[in-house]
């Protein structure tokens, strides 16, 4: 997931337990990916890759050292490795799939999710600024499979009568995306709302100025589609 940094925020300086065996990485940095003082187009929201001791904005300094910064576990690379490489492994074969006409339903919900996806994201880079942290998080990925799984289907219908051998290559690209844009959607919605958005709004916010601009940026435009609506527009692209 992913937060938004305001202007006058500055991450303050935490001991580094000596016990611990955090320390920097290729996914940790002693030092700023971005200049504290670098320039933007909309200074009043910045993003931050600082040495924060993995505790952005300061949200998670009640989480014990070793738990924010670290080397990765090799159960976790295993885990993604054996992910992917069964997802590969037990694809059906062939993969082939229908290509449906552009007079039904799906074609114009997939329509319509498509430029609902973009539309969000260009506003958020317009009324926030930089949101290039947004495509390294999982939400973001979570948003970037559904869009473009929505987009190849549209297209696919729309290449059909015209262009069939390209119409089945975007419908194979965009059913393979079916499961992993239902399954990353589902994670994005539960684990945040029922998660995340608790234990930092309750445990990381202290109560007052600061909780109460975390609970209005976590309903805002941006925060409500790609946590909210996700689930919803997941389910109509999957449905139809």
């Amino acid at each position: 997931m992913f937060g938004r940094a305001q202007s006058n925020s500055s991450p303050r300086k935490v001991q580094r337990s000596m016990s611990s065996h955090a320390g920097p990485t290729p996914f940790h940095r002693r030092v700023s990916y971005i200049p504290r003082d670098a320039r933007e187009w909309r200074p009043q929201f910045k993003w931050h890759w600082y040495d924060n001791q993995g505790s952005y904005n300061q949200w998670f300094d009640w989480l014990p050292l070793w738990m924010r910064v670290g080397y990765w576990s090799p159960v976790a690379v295993l885990f993604i490795v054996g992910f992917y490489a069964s997802m590969y492994r037990y694809k059906p074969s062939p993969l082939e799939f229908a290509i449906t006409a552009t007079d039904d339903v799906g074609f114009w919900a997939d329509c319509a999710i498509f430029a609902w996806g973009i539309i969000v994201v260009v506003k958020a880079r317009y009324s926030m600024g930089a949101i290039a942290g947004f495509w390294i998080s999982y939400t973001g990925w979570s948003w970037g499979i559904l869009t473009f799984r929505a987009g190849l289907e549209a297209a696919a219908k729309m290449l059909g009568p015209s262009r069939p051998e390209l119409a089945a290559k975007l419908a194979v690209w965009g059913s393979s995306l079916r499961f992993p844009a239902a399954v990353a959607a589902f994670v994005t919605f539960t684990i945040w709302n029922f998660l995340l958005f608790p234990v930092i709004y309750f445990f990381s916010m202290p109560p007052g100025e600061k909780r109460q601009n975390f609970l209005k940026f976590n309903f805002g435009f941006f925060m409500t589609n790609i946590h909210g609506l996700n689930l919803p527009m997941a389910i109509v692209n999957n449905v139809w």
